[in-house]
């Protein structure tokens, strides 16, 4: 049997090992794959000064609860265009604070000595994790997204809870009359102008980088538009008299300017009672006898009314009979300043009202829809409908963006988003690939031995030592099925067996069988083919190349085993180009023919062995 030798085994089966490493990288692979998961982490923290009390701006209790809200988890699935719902990506969100180890310290001091422990964290650990051996960089933006809509959030709810009004949806002359369309759209300027100016004022350096807007920049477009394109509308509809159902606009319109005439009188009347409290209020400050903390302790019964008139108030503003002169006399004054106001506010309405009517006063039918001037007027609210959609859109955006910075200044990023996966694909791999060549190699070499382990038991000749009969064929078979090579040489070498005892006959074969290998083995195939004949098969040698092979057999023959016992060997050779045949059982056939002329001959040397080479006629080579 073949001796142990690694490296054949590794060469002969490299393909094998490297198929191994390939399918074992593989399976790891897809195992970290349905395995890994990455996590994006983030940490913020409330920097109100209300913070360390665990409250927010506005006072209420920090709850961070807040962060996985439906409000934000459905404007980050809007913001992204992600198809999952609501409940799989709160799922994915773990709210977590943080606590210094300082900190940490001092409350388990404190529980170890049994006394109370109230501390209200203010930096907190977001976490969002997603089972996908691809999701990396989809982690990092959700994450991202759910602290901007977050900080959006808390702007919108503990910073500015306002609402920014859009009364222009729907406006159109198929859901109300001409004159109508134009007030609904100038309300609608009048009131996002006086919105955004109130913005402005809280921050006028904010730029929206979105939009690209400054608030006073929006407000502006809103005056614009209402001073121009509302105004020649309302002067075109005026001055063509559009009406849809004049009946039912007339009786409006002269409802509406008794409404006004109504509300003006009862300004007027509590603007009279102002001025008059007012007035007792200076006299009584004047003489010492208005400043009271308790309004049923004052032993003026008049100094009571007038604390309790000015508590009472108008329009639900209450005065605290508590405070001090000074700022009850101002509320008094902002008091009646706004009663003015809404008088003259009334009387603008009134007046337009009236205006109204009396543009309309000869107006007895219904406009035409079908009219150039009503198409016109209809259109042309349609667009200025459609102006304001848009440009109520623009200021959303910049007022969405201005509540999230406004959020962002009560809470702020402690660090970047940083991503950790599960498990470390690069190290899974290089491990894999370290044990699976290993494993590899472990399976080439078992697959070697095996291998020699069935030749040897298959196709060796235990009494020789050489490959049998069936390997023999197989190298026949091999080299059948295509034309030889030039100087391919077939040896035979035949063994005389007759008059050998079984015993004799097993020595003499293996003596030759050793002899054989230790002179052809590494030449090219030496087997053993039955019936004490033996071949070599060898590629790329010359006839002269052949005959010192031969040579040296009738050495080592000489000094084997069966030397002393001296029994007759026959040697026949052929090659493909000094015998011009190219197929391998022509080639066979005539060595074969060639030992056997040998030995009919009788041609031998101490009756031992004779060698016959390329011609029948050739001398017989002395061992």
């Amino acid at each position: 049997m073949k001796n142990f030798d690694l490296l054949r085994y590794l060469k002969k089966w490299w393909f094998l090992i490297m198929i191994v490493v390939a399918v074992g990288c593989l399976l790891v692979y897809r195992f970290v794959a349905a395995n890994q998961a990455y996590t994006a982490t983030a940490v913020i923290q409330y920097t109100n000064s209300q913070a360390a009390d665990g409250l927010n701006v506005d006072g209420s209790k920090i709850d961070t609860s807040e962060i996985t809200s439906a409000t934000v988890i459905n404007r980050t699935i809007e913001n992204l265009g992600l198809s999952s719902n609501t409940e799989s990506i709160r799922s994915k969100i773990t709210v977590k604070e943080v606590i210094s180890d300082d900190e940490q310290a001092r409350k388990d001091a404190a529980i170890d000595n049994g006394d109370e422990y109230e501390y209200f964290p203010t930096i907190y650990q977001v976490s969002f994790t997603v089972y996908d051996k691809n999701a990396e960089d989809y982690a990092r933006r959700v994450l991202d997204s759910i602290l901007s809509n977050y900080f959006r959030y808390y702007g919108e709810q503990h910073v500015d809870a306002s609402i920014f009004p859009n009364n222009a949806i729907n406006v159109s002359v198929d859901n109300y009359e001409y004159i109508d369309c134009v007030e609904m759209l100038r309300t609608t300027a009048n009131e996002s102008a006086s919105y955004l100016n109130e913005k402005s004022d809280e921050k006028s350096s904010f730029y929206s980088v979105k939009t690209g807007y400054s608030f006073s920049d929006l407000a502006r477009r809103y005056t614009y538009i209402k001073n121009n394109s509302l105004s020649d509308l309302y002067a075109y509809i005026i001055e063509h008299q559009l009406v849809k159902d004049c009946d039912v606009f007339i009786d409006k319109k002269q409802n509406d300017a008794l409404q006004y005439q109504i509300q003006i009188n009862s300004l007027m009347k509590n603007i009279d009672e102002a001025k008059d409290i007012i007035d007792q209020f200076g006299d009584k400050t004047l003489e010492g006898e208005a400043v009271s903390t308790n309004a049923n302790t004052n032993s003026d019964a008049s100094d009571t009314q007038i604390i309790t008139d000015v508590e009472r108030g108008w329009e639900s503003q209450s005065i605290d009979a508590n405070r001090d002169v000074t700022t009850t006399y101002d509320k008094l004054i902002n008091q009646y300043a706004r009663l003015q106001t809404n008088l003259i506010d009334a009387k603008i309405s009134k007046g337009q009202t009236e205006e109204i009517l009396e543009a309309y006063s000869g107006v007895t039918t219904d406009t035409d829809p079908n009219s150039e001037e009503a198409k016109w007027a209809r259109a042309r609210i349609d667009e200025l409908s459609a102006q304001f959609t848009e440009l109520y859109n623009i200021a959303l955006d910049t007022i969405n963006e201005y509540n999230q910075v406004k959020g962002a200044d009560n809470i702020t990023m402690k660090c970047s988003i940083a991503i950790n996966e599960k498990i470390n694909l690069k190290l899974y791999q290089a491990l894999a690939v370290v044990l699976f060549l290993f494993v590899g190699c472990f399976v080439a070499i078992f697959l070697g031995r095996l291998g020699d382990f069935i030749d040897y038991y298959l196709y060796v000749d235990k009494k020789t030592g050489l490959p049998n009969r069936e390997r023999c064929d197989d190298m026949i078979e091999h080299y059948g099925v295509r034309k030889l090579p030039d100087r391919f040489a077939f040896v035979t070498v035949q063994l005389d067996l007759s008059g050998m005892g079984r015993n004799e006959g097993d020595e003499a074969l293996r003596a030759i069988g050793e002899s054989m290998q230790r002179v052809f083995r590494s030449l090219g195939f030496v087997g053993y083919n039955g019936a004490g004949q033996f071949m070599v098969m060898m590629e790329n040698a010359t006839v002269e190349f052949t005959k010192t092979c031969i040579e040296h057999l009738d050495v080592a023959l000489m000094n084997s085993d069966i030397g002393k016992i001296g029994y007759a060997v026959y040697v026949g050779s052929s090659n493909s180009t000094e015998d011009d045949l190219y197929e391998i059982r022509s080639l066979l056939r005539l060595a074969m023919k060639r030992a056997a002329e040998a030995k009919m001959q009788g041609k031998h040397h101490n009756e031992y062995v004779v060698t016959v080479t390329n011609t029948a006629a050739s001398e017989g080579a002395k061992a």
